[in-house]
């Protein structure tokens, strides 16, 4: 077996022939490599490498300015490129690669580039035979050397310029340099919504003297309001022992002043609460419509001649756009079973970000306002949409101590709660109880803060 040896690979060539395999095998270099990505308001677009024009075929030389067009439409090219304004180029086929990197056929032109001009068009040429894809060069550009570019569009999303996210191949041979690549991260998630508080209710029962339905809101803008008061079509949903026939008044900027009453809402302002499609579904029920300027405002909901029963005052903000209410609350008596105190209030959708929002349960403080039987421990949940409890509170400081004083509107006694919660827009509702089935009278108080 000895004449054999010389047949046996060194450690050396072993290691040489393994070492030529892997090259000859690892993929081809990236080549030209363009990102396009949301930067904050803008898309840019950068793109950098070395292109081998080794088996392109000289097209023609043209001025291009940096665009992009994710298919054809209208015109028969699919485009991008990145660079300059009005620079010189060499174009150049034989390629092959997708035909389109998005859905939208209209061309968007860059604010701005800079660097070095390349790009890649795919063509529907009937005249070229069908489909022809060209890359474009600078002028003269000595086939491997390095290139870079970028370019802006300015106060573009890449929805907006039609885009689909993923990652576009075009080559033209299997040797290193011989790819363009345009690259599409997914796009960022759009921000959540902000929100105005455009609409409060509050259900309770209305007695009579001082134990009437007392609601109070803020607005920092002139707007328009409409309150409704809600009796007899209660019985519709189920409650029985409802207001029979409510009356409204409405106080205020900042003092006592009486601005408008209202009993049965087709008396007065018929034709301007339909024409915002509130109308009440009860003849004898009450609504209001005002223009109101900023400042603090009293709403009162009461029997006619001393009635009482369950009823429902409603704010509606018809302006939402120029700033919701910056407070909203409602005094009322809390029973037991169905007679609590329901605060319920919706948040329209307004631009940029969710709205954090404070609930506040007031009793025992309400006695230094000279209110007669406050409730003397309230505890206070918060249900979303769904019916599902988002936050409860008994009192105010076992839970979010920090973050509500925080806020510089924490309660005055211990025992009244409080729920701080960031929200998206929808509707929620907020219930007022007596703690071990107690009654009395309490408040309840929504705040949007900045």
């Amino acid at each position: 077996m000895k004449s054999l040896e010389f047949l046996k690979p060194t450690l050396a060539t072993t290691l040489a022939i393994v070492i030529a395999w892997l090259l000859s095998v690892r993929p081809a270099q990236a080549g030209y490599v363009v990102t396009l990505e949301q930067v904050g308001p803008d898309v840019v677009a950068t793109g950098s490498g070395a292109i081998n024009l080794h088996g392109l075929t000289f097209f023609q030389s043209s001025s291009l300015n940096p665009a992009i067009r994710p298919t054809a439409f209208l015109h028969p090219v699919a485009s991008i490129y990145t660079g300059p304004t009005s620079s010189s180029v060499d174009s150049y086929g034989g390629l092959t690669g997708p035909t389109k990197f998005g859905s939208s056929g209209l061309e968007t032109f860059a604010s701005s580039g800079s660097g070095d001009m390349v790009g890649i068009s795919s063509i529907d040429s009937p005249e070229l035979g069908g489909v022809f894809v060209s890359l474009s060069v600078p002028t003269d550009y000595v086939s491997g050397t390095a290139l870079s570019d970028s370019a802006t569009y300015s106060g573009k999303t890449l929805a907006e310029l039609g885009v689909t996210a993923g990652t576009y191949v075009w080559t033209w041979g299997t040797t290193a340099n011989q790819n363009f690549t345009l690259e599409i991260p997914p796009f960022p998630p759009p921000p959540p919504p902000a929100t105005n508080v455009t609409n409060l209710s509050t259900r309770a029962q209305v007695m009579a003297g001082d134990n009437i339905l007392d609601g109070g809101f803020i607005i920092t803008e002139s707007k328009v309001i409409i309150i409704r008061g809600i009796g007899p079509s209660l019985s519709s949903l189920g409650l029985s022992g409802v207001l029979a026939d409510p009356t409204l008044e409405l106080h205020g900027p900042n003092s006592s002043a009486l601005l408008a009453t209202n009993d049965n809402w087709q008396d007065t302002q018929e034709a301007d609460i339909q024409s915002f499609g509130l109308p009440p579904t009860n003849n004898l029920e009450a609504a209001i419509s005002a223009v109101l300027q900023p400042g603090a405002y009293t709403v009162i909901l009461a029997g006619k001649d001393g009635g009482t029963g369950t009823g429902l005052v409603e704010v509606y903000d018809l302006d939402a756009a120029l700033g919701s209410p910056a407070n909203i609350s409602t005094r009322g008596l809390v029973g037991t079973g169905d007679d609590v105190l329901i605060g319920g209030f919706i948040l329209g959708p307004d631009g940029d970000a969710s709205s954090t929002i404070l609930v506040r349960a007031i009793g025992p403080s309400l006695a230094a306002a000279q209110v007669a039987g406050p409730l003397q421990d309230p505890e206070i949940e918060l249900y979303d949409t769904n019916g599902a409890v988002i936050a409860f509170n008994d009192n105010w400081k076992e839970t979010q101590q920090t973050d509500i004083e925080a806020t510089d509107l924490q309660p005055t006694n211990d025992q009244e709660s409080a729920i701080l919660q960031t929200l998206a827009a929808g509707p929620y509702t907020a219930i007022v109880r007596g703690v071990n089935m107690t009654s009395g009278v309490a408040l309840v108080e929504i705040y949007k803060l900045p």
